[in-house]
């Protein structure tokens, strides 16, 4: 019998991340009550997000949107680029891909007038500065192979402008239940991204103490954010240097 080929380290850690997907979507409406807008924990984390999110858009590319062009990369059914509208930027200028497809139909379904592949993100079928924003939410801590990290944020590199960012909200502590994701520290992002100027910050609550304050005093979550040591992710830009720029 003739032996299969050996996949490739691409192949074979978009595989793995196929099937922690697939394990999580049998989980079913435990982890969709985890991550309801009903949920008052889960709701302060997603506003605080927001407000550091926008917070960094304003310092970068400014408070003017429509006309610049974003991409998620591992952007699931929509999520993240849906509030994207509100913020300013066109439905024609979000792009969007993931390596699931049933992910992709839905985000098809739910924006049409945005446009969504189904693709690695180590292989992106876009040409060189094509965006004025790159993002990844809770993207690269899925992936835990460091040379296929590494392939990703090369490439969401290539694909932005000079002067565009590339913007990463991830964990940035391991989760100890969770071995199929791993974090993603800032000496690890910025050696991805050498030689780029960043803005970082810290934020979201330990998931399971704001879910459990979060039933009771929401309001509770707010401050104990404000300690550090409890923050369990952090959102980063990366600026793709210009010509003649100096170097971060």
């Amino acid at each position: 019998m003739e032996a299969k080929p050996a996949l490739s380290k691409v192949e074979g850690e978009n595989d793995r991340v196929r099937r922690a997907y697939e394990k999580r979507k049998a989980k079913g409406s435990a982890l969709a009550d985890r991550y309801s807008p009903f949920n008052k924990g889960f709701l302060q984390s997603v506003q605080e997000r927001e407000r550091v999110l926008l917070s960094m858009l304003a310092r970068t590319l400014g408070t003017t949107l429509s006309g610049k062009q974003i991409l998620d990369i591992g952007c699931g059914i929509g999520a993240t680029l849906l509030p994207m509208l509100q913020y300013g930027f066109q439905a024609q200028d979000c792009f969007g891909i993931d390596i699931l497809q049933d992910r992709i139909a839905a985000a098809r379904k739910r924006l049409p007038n945005m446009t969504f592949q189904c693709c690695s993100a180590e292989h992106m079928p876009f040409t060189e500065n094509s965006f004025d924003l790159a993002t990844m939410f809770t993207c690269l801590s899925s992936i835990l192979s460091d040379s296929v990290r590494a392939e990703v944020c090369r490439e969401s590199m290539r694909v932005v402008k000079p002067g565009g960012w590339v913007l990463i909200y991830d964990f940035r502590v391991n989760n100890p239940f969770n071995p199929d994701v791993r974090a993603v520290s800032l000496k690890e992002l910025r050696r991805y991204y050498a030689g780029c100027r960043y803005i970082t910050r810290t934020l979201t609550l330990l998931p399971t103490l704001g879910r459990i304050v979060g039933k009771y005093y929401p309001a509770l979550c707010s401050l104990l954010s404000l300690c550090p040591a409890l923050r369990t992710h952090r959102m980063t830009m990366f600026q793709k240097p210009t010509a003649g720029q100096n170097p971060a």
